[in-house]
């Protein structure tokens, strides 16, 4: 299964932070702590599911709205063929009937060794036979462990089998909302994405910052949110990146916060406002 994640840039985020005038207008002697800064609530990963072999798609076990844990099952590719390989190698991996015959032909030469030597002091018989007995013996063991051999050769093609036939399974890369599905049973898989999901816990929230905050703002530092109507509320949120580069033509530069949403009660995809939190603020 292949996974293409997509986070939202911050270059692509300042364009629409411009074009729908949320930058923060900056009067006077610059910003202070306490004003707000307009954000953007984001998902924290948009996961595009693919699968890493080609096939026919058997069945699509979600459907869009739909909430998925990391691992669950979303999809399972035709797979008959690989069934079939699959049960073969388990087969020829579980099959002990080899290695018992070989074992008991072991035992036995090793008995006939052992009379032989015995007889061997009463010259009952010639040392020609006792050398037969003893070439019995080595080759009942390396048949033996020749058989040994061709057992874990079978439970490494075993190995491989599964691995072939859970390819043909696609599990979700993230704990999230299905935003999209691209495919249908019985269409083509090749080269496309199978589905959309996106991570809405923890959310981004994305901010882009005037060149005067600089140095003002730190990792950890925590935010209140206010989102746009109709969601509105109070929440926290911790810085967990601060751009080192600024954008030099709108002299601004880019923050991102972590928002716990364990609930899932904040859609992505709001505006919103920021602010410090009291203890914060008076730190600066």
């Amino acid at each position: 299964m292949k996974t293409t994640i997509r986070i939202c840039p911050s270059a692509r985020l300042r364009t629409l932070l411009v074009k729908l005038g949320l930058l923060l207008v900056v009067t006077g002697g610059g910003p202070a702590l306490a004003e707000q800064l307009d954000c953007v609530i984001e998902p924290s990963e948009v996961a595009d599911v693919s699968s890493s072999v080609s096939g026919i798609m058997s069945e699509v076990l979600v459907k869009r709205g739909d909430w998925v844990e990391k691992g669950e099952t979303l999809a399972r590719l035709e797979s008959s063929v690989e069934q079939a390989s699959f049960e073969l190698a388990r087969a020829e991996a579980e099959a002990q009937n080899q290695i018992q015959a070989r074992r008991a032909r072991l035992s036995l030469a090793k008995k006939r060794l052992q009379r032989a030597l015995e007889l061997s002091k009463t010259s009952a018989i010639s040392s020609q036979e006792v050398d037969e007995a003893k070439t019995d013996v080595e080759l009942a063991a390396a048949e033996l462990s020749e058989a040994q051999h061709n057992r874990r050769l079978a439970q490494l093609r075993l190995a491989r089998a599964q691995s072939l036939l859970d390819l043909r399974t696609i599990k979700s890369p993230v704990a999230g909302v299905v935003t999209k599905i691209h495919t249908s049973a019985g269409e083509s898989v090749e080269d496309r994405p199978i589905m959309s999901i996106v991570q809405i816990d923890p959310l981004y929230v994305e901010a882009i910052v005037p060149v005067s905050l600089f140095g003002r703002i730190h990792e950890g530092d925590v935010f209140h949110v206010y989102p746009e109507e109709p969601v509105s509320g109070d929440f926290v949120a911790r810085v967990s990146l601060v751009e080192r580069v600024i954008d030099a033509p709108s002299g601004t530069f880019g923050v991102r916060l972590n928002l716990p949403n364990s609930d899932r009660l904040l859609p992505a995809g709001l505006r919103c406002k920021l602010s410090f939190t009291d203890s914060v603020a008076a730190d600066q």
